[in-house]
């Protein structure tokens, strides 16, 4: 069915067309119109001449497809390892799940009744591979050594060559000799078709599934016998599942540095909550802070029945040990960080080194660690398909750091505060290339009780052409003790030097 627009009527005859060199020609029929006779690749105008009720549709294989993949991330909440089959087909990995819903026959009986309830008719197979799995699903069957040949996802031309030589079930396959299997095709590539696809479905060959989210080694998964609805049943589910992904990490002494939190709510919808963090971390109480304030504000609808809590990227964890009246807290600003950067959508800005000895030029504002350059926590809802993204940090007029002194030895004389940009300064000089004596600086004039210096910062030889000068910096002191970095820029002699304010000390 196209969307916004209502089913066809189950009791009548409805089918999909689809152009092509010969007109249209049918794609899709339900059962209805099977029992009319009418099958897949008949023409729309004859179909329509033997069953004039017939109810047709254009075929949008584009819709089917996006239908698909929504699909196959619902059935999440039953194994986080799901892929999607195309055309009409969904591949599930389920080892060690089907004890989470009572058993493989109440898992499967609960997926038809919630597929029939969204309109889905399913036919639903759990084996140990993935061709056994396909065969039974595909064919209705029980047993797969009774079911047809075409069971195992071979091409036309493989089923024919079979059905010629009398192979006409999988039973009667197994019953040859691989050797003398092989030798009864004409074609090469045939033999390889038949026996690949007969290795697979049997386990003698492996097949792997290739998920649609990237397989994690760290996931807690919780069922509901019943929706819940209230944040009290989520957040003490959200509990367990960190504790028991916790544990997982710990053995492996591993920590998150990202973790996923997806919740299935009972109308399909599929809401996912993911926190970044500074670094690996497995500490409950933290990861519990980072989420749980999200599970305050979420909207759970009809219920939610289903949780899954992943570590979607970790790293080994950096285990400290702490001596005798220590409280161990060496992470208590990654950990803030980690509350900020989740809560706000804005982290704390750190100053990175760059390789400049000219001051303005040798840091600059950078995330706090690397795992921020990969975003904030992040809330969206499965339709709507997209993420929160965090705002770039408006630039500060100044910074406070501590550079290191120029030659590494001896008192750091650079300020504490350095403007991004220095400030022009008008300033009387005891002679023409010595200290301040006197300057104006912000409509201010002060008068220099004290002064160090000079400090001399060539122009870097790379930078030539931007008409750099060579700089004279010198910490000076005002009357009522205020110290100023100032420098004076060009020599005397060659050109009109100018000062400038860069910086201030307390």
């Amino acid at each position: 069915m196209k969307a916004g627009k209502p089913p066809p009527p189950k009791g009548l005859p409805f089918a999909l067309a689809e152009a092509g060199a010969k007109g249209l020609r049918l794609v899709a029929v339900n059962a209805m119109a099977r029992n009319f006779g009418i099958g897949i690749g008949q023409r729309l105008a004859d179909a329509r001449a033997a069953v004039p009720d017939l109810l047709s549709e254009l075929h949008e294989p584009e819709h089917d497809k996006a239908s698909l993949l929504g699909l196959c991330h619902w059935m999440e909440r039953y194994s986080p390892w799901t892929a999607p089959d195309p055309p009409d087909g969904l591949f599930l990995d389920v080892t060690g799940v089907p004890h989470l819903f009572g058993g493989e026959a109440r898992m499967l009986a609960g997926m038809r009744q919630r597929l029939a309830g969204y309109g889905y008719t399913a036919q639903i197979a759990i084996a140990e591979t993935i061709g056994a799995a396909w065969a039974l699903a595909r064919y209705s069957g029980d047993r797969l050594d009774a079911l047809p040949v075409e069971a195992l996802r071979i091409d036309a031309d493989a089923a024919r060559t079979l059905r010629r030589l009398g192979l006409k079930t999988i039973g009667s396959l197994l019953a040859i000799p691989r050797a003398s299997l092989a030798r009864r095709f004409r074609g090469e590539m045939i033999a390889e078709n038949v026996l690949i696809r007969l290795d697979q479905a049997l386990g003698h060959r492996d097949e792997p599934l290739n998920p649609l989210a990237p397989p994690s080694s760290f996931i807690a998964h919780q069922a509901f016998m019943e929706p819940v609805i209230t944040s009290e049943g989520l957040e003490l589910t959200l509990t367990r599942l960190l504790a028991r992904l916790i544990r997982d990490l710990e053995k492996k002494s591993q920590g998150a540095t990202r973790v996923n939190l997806k919740l299935f709510r009972t109308d399909g919808s599929r809401l996912i909550i993911s926190a970044s963090l500074s670094a690996p971390s497995h500490e409950l109480v933290h990861l519990l802070r980072l989420l749980k304030p999200k599970l305050e504000i979420v909207d759970a609808g009809f219920g939610i029945d289903a949780m899954t809590l992943e570590a979607g990227e970790t790293a080994p964890a950096i285990i400290q040990q702490y001596g005798f009246m220590e409280n161990g807290n060496s992470s208590g600003l990654e950990q803030l960080n980690d509350r900020v950067l989740n809560r706000h959508e804005a982290a704390i800005a750190a100053l990175q080194p760059i390789e400049s000895h000219i001051p303005e030029r040798a840091e600059a504002n950078g995330p706090f660690s690397q795992r921020e350059k990969e975003g904030p926590i992040a809330q969206r809802w499965e339709d709507e398909g997209t993420r929160s993204k965090r705002k770039n940090p408006i630039p500060s007029p100044a910074r406070l750091r501590r550079p290191a002194s120029p030659d590494g030895r001896g008192e750091n004389k650079r300020p504490l505060l350095i403007f991004d940009r220095p400030e022009p300064a008008s300033v009387i000089a005891e002679v023409p290339d010595g200290p301040p004596l006197r300057f104006t600086w912000r409509r201010v004039t002060r008068r220099v009780m004290k002064s160090q210096g000079p400090e001399r910062i060539a122009p870097e030889w790379w930078r030539l052409n931007e008409n750099s000068a060579p700089r004279d910096y010198y910490v000076v002191e005002d009357e009522p003790g205020r110290r100023y970095w100032l420098y004076r820029e060009g020599l005397y002699g060659e050109t009109q030097p100018k000062w400038f304010v860069h910086g201030l000390s307390p």
